[in-house]
């Protein structure tokens, strides 16, 4: 077989697992959820969450992951307790704190929350695909 031919069947088969692959699901996703006056997290941005992509944050029109645990937090920074729902695994995560974080670890999975200044916080869902060091 020559160069020219293999090159053409190389070309062919990238071609069709390029053709047929599926998307994959967002790697990273980012929900904002700002306390109300009885201290639950509920939903504020206008669009359900972002996604992290090779461009940066995108809208991402779906729902959370559907919570398993309510849990609830004391701000760092305003002092009240926020109360944010968690798509938590059941297998037991190793935890991180740090003054504006706190990071549930799971290997290969993690659900990080972000304390902001203004009272609120960020969740952070991450598969792993794009995940920051």
């Amino acid at each position: 077989m020559s160069l020219g031919s293999c090159v053409v069947v190389a070309a062919v088969v990238v071609g069709a697992c390029l053709a047929t692959a599926q998307p994959a699901d967002a790697a990273r996703l980012r929900y904002h959820f700002a306390p109300d006056p009885g201290g639950n997290g509920c939903l504020k941005t206008p669009s359900a969450g972002e996604r992290l992509t090779l461009t940066g944050w995108e809208p991402y029109n779906c729902p959370p992951p559907r919570a398993t645990q309510l849990v609830s937090f004391r701000h760092p920074c305003t002092g009240q307790t926020v109360t944010v729902p968690l798509a938590l695994p059941l297998s037991t995560p190793r935890m991180e704190y740090t003054r504006e974080r706190v990071i549930y670890n799971y290997g290969s999975d993690t659900v990080e929350l972000r304390f902001q200044k203004d009272g609120s916080a960020d969740v952070m869902y991450d598969s792993g695909l794009l995940r920051a060091p």
